[in-house]
């Protein structure tokens, strides 16, 4: 293009006008003289840089001589000015070391490669869980920190289990509390157990069972009279949390046996999924009532928890096999008469989020028309709405996937670094592969769950 101002072609760049400015008469440099010049210049600096870094490596000699003769070099110059200036450049150069430190944990941290997942609270076994925690003046109690860790390392599983260790957990903080003159119990004490909760959070997600009975406590919490004594708010909480357990678990669990059990008959072959306390129950009860059936046992990696389950059935005189998952399509052709599931929660939608897998036995029996019932007591509804398992999920140390029961090397250990591995713990099963949802109220369908939401949210 022409440029107005000069009325010639637009040649020279502004840059290179200041130069000619500057030299006077000097003749005009080219494009490629300029180039030449600024290559040079870098290959120059390259050099000195180069020697600075073979100088310090060394032992530090010639950067040690230079500071020595800066000095002497500005003496007209004032010391504060310098220390000012190299206060600045520390200052300038931290924040770029520290965040570039940052990143590099992040990414370390952060092994899901895909975007799909990456919304999810990584595993990450090499912090600690009680590695924030100052034991000094941590306002966290020791039974949580004790059930943290439990929870971290899969010592206490399953949604009952997890429950009932935070129900003691919380009757423990309770009975060694103490509230100041200054204070009123109903306001303290949920301050207090907040840091506890957010402790426990991080160890492991809550389930839905964990989350229900945290909003219970609190709610119950507020509601204690500023009038009474801390004894008397004592003995008020604890008979309350006594009688959550009570209703809400064990007596639940006995109600939805006594339900499922008429639902066996003689003959059946009844098949599970992994290993549930409520489903062994269940199993083991109908047994004892002298009912005749077979228990085809599914199982999938990592956990294998069908090995446990499989060894109380036939400790007790069950008939039973163990299969993989893959398997399951070939035995639910004749062999299975119905499927018996567990559920770690019953979503508003109608949609069962159980252990990873269950979604694709209930697919397998649903092809087949076997009937699928699903056992879930009504302390586990949520309001959540969910429609896949990945917008809410959990994640497992991936590295369990490398792992085996007898011990022998996975086909994908040598290509650990070269494959992603994602390890998710729940799934969710959509309610028109669910025949029916026994409860401690009443055998429903899965559409009924916002009536089971509505009358414990009038309760409350």
């Amino acid at each position: 293009g022409i440029n107005a101002e000069y009325g010639e072609p637009n040649t020279v760049c502004p840059s290179d006008l200041k130069v000619q400015v500057s030299n006077g008469a000097q003749p005009q440099k080219t494009k490629a003289q300029l180039k030449a010049e600024r290559r040079e210049k870098q290959e120059a600096q390259r050099a000195a840089k180069a020697k600075l870094k073979e100088a310090q490596a060394a032992g530090g000699g010639g950067g040690g001589n230079k500071k020595k003769q800066q000095p002497k070099q500005e003496q007209n110059k004032p010391a504060i000015k310098q220390s000012n200036k190299s206060e600045k450049k520390d200052v300038q150069k931290q924040p770029e070391h520290k965040q570039l430190k940052k990143l590099e944990d992040q990414i370390k941290s952060t092994d899901i490669k895909d975007g799909i997942f990456s919304h999810l609270k990584q595993y990450d076994r090499n912090s600690p869980p009680t590695s924030t925690l100052s034991f000094s003046s941590s306002p966290v109690h020791p039974a949580f920190v004790k059930l943290g860790l439990q929870m971290a390392r899969e010592i206490i599983v399953g949604s009952n289990g997890r429950c009932a260790a935070l129900i003691c957990a919380v009757k423990i903080f309770i009975q060694q509390y103490k509230c100041p003159k200054s204070k009123e119990i109903r306001q303290h004490l949920n301050i207090a157990l907040k840091p506890c909760f957010n402790y426990l959070s991080q160890c492991r997600l809550f389930s839905v069972s964990m989350e229900n009975f945290i909003k219970f406590i609190k709610h119950t919490i507020s509601k204690v009279s500023p009038d009474i004594s801390l004894e008397e708010a004592r003995k008020e909480l604890l008979s309350e949390c006594d009688r959550y357990f009570e209703e809400s678990i064990y007596l639940a669990a006995q109600a939805i046996t006594n339900t499922t059990v008429n639902r066996i008959n003689d003959g059946d072959t009844i098949l599970i999924y992994g290993r549930s306390q409520l489903i062994l129950r269940i199993l083991l009860t109908a047994a004892e009532e002298g009912r005749k059936f077979r228990v085809m046992v599914v199982d999938s990696r990592p956990d294998l928890r069908g090995v446990n389950a499989c060894e109380r059935l036939t400790e007790a005189g069950i008939p039973c096999s163990y299969i993989y998952i893959n398997s399951t399509t070939y035995v639910m052709k004749g062999q299975i008469t119905k499927v018996l599931l567990s559920a770690d929660a019953l979503l508003a939608n109608g949609y069962v989020l159980g252990p990873v897998g269950t979604a694709m036995v209930a697919l397998i029996a649903h092809k087949y028309n076997k009937p699928v019932i699903v056992c879930c007591e009504t302390y586990k509804f949520s309001e959540r709405v969910q429609t896949d398992s990945i917008l809410f999920n959990e994640l497992a140390d991936p590295k369990d996937m490398l792992r085996t029961k007898t011990g022998t090397g996975s086909p994908l250990a040598d290509q650990e670094h070269s494959v992603n591995l994602v390890n998710l713990v729940y799934d969710a099963t959509p309610p028109t592969l669910v025949s029916i949802v026994i409860t401690e109220i009443a055998e429903l369908p899965c559409s009924s769950a916002p009536v089971i939401l509505r009358r414990d949210t009038k309760r409350c």
